[in-house]
């Protein structure tokens, strides 16, 4: 009989890092896996589109636009952006999307107005960036490459240099804002830009394993940092880092329960996270959303799981302890983000067979009334 104790005690300890870190798995984004694309949210609707596919050496370029409706979960194609275009840069105010630069454009941007469904062409930014990730603050679009920073001002069609940054800022690298301030992260090296007086600030030491390659979004007042690749592009991360600007502190949140990946797209929408596309040498269309509440310690005391044997062949056993143990759900996803399946938790020790179905890695979560409790990887022989 095989002892399985290292990896419970492995399972166990990134569950304890996911109490409470809901990601839920949404609707498959409706156009074809792709990354290096580009998202925003305005008012209470997402939007994401662009990208290429090059996995083969033929590389193709996208210009569909989709509409993400959060509270109907559903995808609606919308005008195509202008021009094919992948590693574009974009930033979003409460009323219209900007998105502009990247492999097929220079300087010129668009304006995108959710209430006609049209493009329109603004005046040229003063650089001319890509494979970045702007934002915006009050109302302003910012973009960057290397140390430059543009701002935009919608109310007068016009762009303007700010204070250059510290440092130089990679390709590849995330960025996300809080109500006052934009910050970037680029492989370490992680800095804040106040626009209120033009002025930039080193922050903690980016810690995680993902050099560039990742997405970043913002809410409630914090920022999260997901996937990336780890030194060279082969090499990809699931890792979830919280940033939080009031004590200058990261904090390992969990691993992303779907697959690790590189240029994925992310993007806020009424206090939630939105995150999807990307690749890991397959292009992804899977999308997720992330509402971060965690549980009290009461809670964490009152809650424990085991699942083996893993690799798992038949059958899968699992024991939990949880004081709404009835209402336990138990939902695997393959490494595309695809569900596979769903079972109902109702003992404290719970066999499901007949998995002889499935092979390679898969994701689970387990979940109470809609709240993710604990995530792992369970790889099927």
């Amino acid at each position: 009989m095989r002892c399985y104790l290292f990896i419970f005690s492995t399972i166990l300890f990134s569950n304890l890092n996911c109490f409470g870190n809901p990601w839920v798995k949404k609707a498959n984004f409706g156009g074809v896996g792709r990354h290096r694309a580009v998202g925003i949210a305005i008012a209470n609707k997402g939007y994401m589109g662009l990208g290429h596919v090059n996995g083969t050496g033929v590389d193709i370029s996208y210009k569909d636009w989709w509409q993400y409706d959060p509270a109907a979960d559903t995808w609606t194609q919308k005008a195509n952006f202008p021009v094919n275009n992948h590693g574009a840069v974009s930033f979003a105010t409460s009323t219209r999307g900007y998105v502009g630069g990247g492999s097929s454009l220079s300087n010129e941007f668009y304006e995108y107005n959710p209430i006609t469904n049209t493009w329109a062409p603004i005046a040229p930014c003063l650089i001319s960036p890509g494979d970045t990730q702007g934002f915006s603050v009050n109302e302003k679009g910012y973009v960057y490459q290397t140390n430059q920073l543009a701002e935009y001002n919608p109310s007068t069609n016009s762009w303007m240099m700010k204070t250059p940054a510290p440092v130089n800022f990679g390709a590849w690298s995330c960025s996300f804002s809080t109500n006052s301030s934009g910050f970037i992260k680029s492989g370490t090296n992680f800095y804040e830009y106040k626009p209120a007086n033009d002025s930039w600030i080193q922050r903690a030491t980016f810690p995680g394993l993902m050099t560039n390659g990742s997405s970043a979004f913002g809410r409630d007042e914090k920022g999260y940092v997901t996937c990336g690749y780890v030194g060279g592009l082969s090499t990809v991360t699931d890792q979830v880092w919280e940033f939080d600007p009031g004590s200058n502190t990261w904090k390992y949140i969990c691993e992303f329960p779907g697959t690790g990946r590189r240029f994925p797209v992310a993007f806020s929408i009424n206090g939630k996270g939105y995150f999807g596309s990307g690749t890991n040498g397959i292009n992804l269309n899977d999308f997720w959303a992330f509402d971060f509440d965690p549980l009290t310690t009461e809670e964490i005391d009152n809650f424990s799981i085991t699942t083996y044997p893993n690799p798992v062949t038949n059958k899968l056993v699992i024991n939990t302890l949880f004081p709404f143990s009835n209402h336990l759900k138990l939902t695997l996803f393959n490494i595309t983000g695809e569900k596979v399946g769903e079972y109902n938790l109702t003992e404290e020790t719970q066999t499901i067979e007949n998995l002889d179905y499935l092979n390679g890695f898969h994701v689970y979560t387990i979940e109470n009334d809609n709240r993710i409790l604990s995530t792992g990887k369970l790889l099927f022989e």
